[in-house]
């Protein structure tokens, strides 16, 4: 199925022919029926000869009614555009072509109505005025039909037309993630809350786990039916009704949109490309209404250049969008359209005075400096996809060189360059500055230059200059702090007694090795004790020789096999039980799991 909205004038017989073409009057309310006047949206629905059937949204073509008109046609990129003969184009068509345009709406068919209402000449005159006003625009080329809704003239060719139309045009866009914006909301009778509306994006089943509303709730698809049938399952570009489980429908209301669980990025502030109406005044900043999908959103407008390019838009609340998304800006205080826009960037990170750069790089090379690392599945949350659609983004941006693969990061090549290029630096300075430590430790140096650690171990990861040592970053020519003749000298002193040395505040100027010794593995730390790795090796040697030969071990047996005092005994005792070498039981030490000592069973108490 594929859907299309009607757009024209009040009057101009958009209600009449798609009930000529259906046997559907789409007027839905009595008031309508009486005064003749749609106000509300109508749906209807017709199998063509080719087979293909059609959901039709027809809209209200007066001024009064736009907001539900924008309801309509903005969930759909097929048009079917009615002009009266005897009027031709009016305020309102002209309103209406504006808004297909500024939604992106490339494929369409114009009917001309009423035409047993004048002569030849008179249709011959409308319709070249519309050939004019569509030679400058994305419509350009759509094909002309003319007919007579009450006498039935031309309607076949209206389905031909239509037929061939919905024959040339490309397949819905479907990005594997369900996207279906909601125009009405009812209960069912015995079957609770209903939605309908056109599925822009990706397919739905029974059954299916989605999320409904701007703070999201989650719903399962109870059934679905379109074109007034029950089916399975349904794919992108059909009218839809909706049976969700789980939310009440007072929960709901038009504009929310039903959207595949965790598949899209819900956004309260997008950065935009605009398309300013002709002759339309061109704002800073302000208010304006903004329609998207099938809904109607205040936003606070902020243009981000001086020729009114660029804009940043702020929402209320959050909305389920993607980049690419096109909606319609208006001036609620004029009652006029005034602007396009495109969405470029969701939940900006740059500052107001660095968008325009990075927004008027090439599309690939934007969506990289949005977000310098970024990842698989960030990319389908940004375009409202499925990771193997992202993938085959990735493998796009990777191609045009506008990425670079750092696993398990896409990186923005310009970014990753500074990134290495200051890490460098930064650490060159440190070890000028501190020859005796080892490097910078890793979150320290990724905090000074805005990554995270795992993505600056990354952007390292086979680096000519710089490499990851021990949780710190050093110059690969920077020599170990334990083979300067100082280091030597301090951890001889430290063996001249080893169970017993001396504290770092006896130590001097030595002291300052200390620290990147112990980083280095050369000493090690024992609650403020500093002993040398080959003391604390050694008293593991003799510890575990002596549980083997005794099956025990307790703290003044060790005092005495090493010669020392509690003071150096307790802080080595603690790192023998926390390494695995002793394990406590009462006063004594039995061997633990590293020890490589058999452990004595425990008496049976019979």
């Amino acid at each position: 199925m594929r859907t299309v909205a009607t757009a024209g004038h009040v009057d101009h017989g958009k209600s009449s022919l798609v009930l000529a073409l259906t046997g559907t009057d789409p007027d839905r309310f009595p008031e309508e029926k009486a005064r003749g006047l749609t106000i509300d949206l109508g749906f209807a629905f017709c199998t063509l000869a080719s087979g293909t059937e059609v959901g039709f949204v027809d809209v209200p073509g007066h001024v009064r009614f736009i907001k539900n008109t924008l309801a309509g046609v903005g969930a759909v990129d097929l048009a079917l555009v009615v002009v009266a003969a005897p009027e031709g184009l009016m305020p309102q068509s002209e309103e209406h072509l504006r808004v297909l345009e500024l939604l992106g709406v490339t494929r369409g068919l114009v009917v001309l109505t009423k035409v047993d209402l004048v002569d030849e000449e008179t249709a011959d005159i409308a319709q070249l005025e519309i050939e004019d006003r569509l030679a400058d625009s994305p419509l350009r080329g759509a094909p002309i039909v003319r007919c007579d809704s009450l006498s039935g003239r031309g309607i076949d060719d209206v389905r031909s037309a239509l037929d061939q139309l919905l024959a040339d045009a490309p397949p819905p866009l479907d990005t594997g993630c369900a996207r279906l914006w909601v125009d009405r909301v009812f209960a069912a009778k015995g079957a609770g809350t209903v939605v309908t509306g056109t599925l822009t994006r990706g397919s739905l089943a029974v059954d299916d786990d989605v999320a409904v509303g701007s703070e999201p709730r989650a719903a399962r698809v109870r059934t679905i039916e379109t074109a007034g049938r029950r089916v399975p399952s349904v794919g992108p570009g059909a009218r839809v009704a909706l049976n969700l489980g789980g939310v009440d429908h007072h929960d709901i209301r038009r504009g929310d949109a039903v959207v595949t669980t965790a598949c899209w990025t819900r956004a309260r502030v997008v950065d935009v490309t605009i398309e300013w109406v002709p002759e339309t005044r061109r704002r800073k900043r302000g208010r304006l209404q903004a329609y998207v999908g099938s809904g109607e959103h205040r936003v606070w407008f902020r243009a981000l250049d001086d020729d009114g390019r660029f804009a940043r838009l702020r929402f209320a609340g959050p909305i389920p969008l993607a980049i690419g998304d096109r909606l319609v800006l208006r001036d609620a205080g004029s009652s006029s359209t005034v602007a396009g826009a495109t969405v470029l960037d969701l939940d900006p990170t740059t500052k107001v005075r660095d968008a325009t750069a990075a927004l008027d790089l090439p599309s690939d090379a934007r969506v990289m400096r949005s977000r310098p690392w970024t990842t698989v599945a960030d990319l389908a949350r940004r375009f409202g996809s499925s990771e193997s659609h992202a993938a085959a983004i990735a493998a796009q941006l990777l191609e045009s060189g506008a990425a670079v693969a750092v696993d398990p990061w896409l990186a923005d090549p310009t970014v990753l360059g500074q990134v290495r290029v200051d890490a460098a630096t930064r650490v060159g300075a440190h070890h000028r500055e501190h020859p005796h430590e080892a490097g910078i430790e890793i979150g320290a140096l990724a905090a000074l230059l805005a990554v995270e650690p795992d993505q600056l171990r990354a952007a390292l990861d086979g680096d000519a200059e710089l490499v990851v040592a021990r949780g710190t970053v050093q110059h690969t020519t920077h020599a170990k702090a334990s083979d300067s003749p100082e280091a030597v000298a301090l951890i001889q002193a430290l063996d001249a007694n080893p169970f017993a040395p001396p504290a770092p505040s006896e130590l001097g100027a030595a002291a300052a090795l200390v620290r990147p010794l112990v980083r280095e593995g050369a000493l090690v730390d024992l609650d403020g004790v500093v002993f040398t790795a080959t003391a604390l090796d050694s008293a593991r040697s003799l510890i575990i020789d002596a549980l083997r030969e005794r099956g025990t071990v307790t703290v003044a047996e060790v005092r005495d096999l090493l010669g020392s005092t509690r003071k150096y005994v307790l802080p080595i005792v603690g790192w023998l039980d926390k390494t695995g070498v002793t394990r406590r039981r009462g006063d004594d030490r039995i061997p633990g799991p590293t020890s490589g000592v058999d452990v004595p069973q425990e008496p049976n108490p019979a």
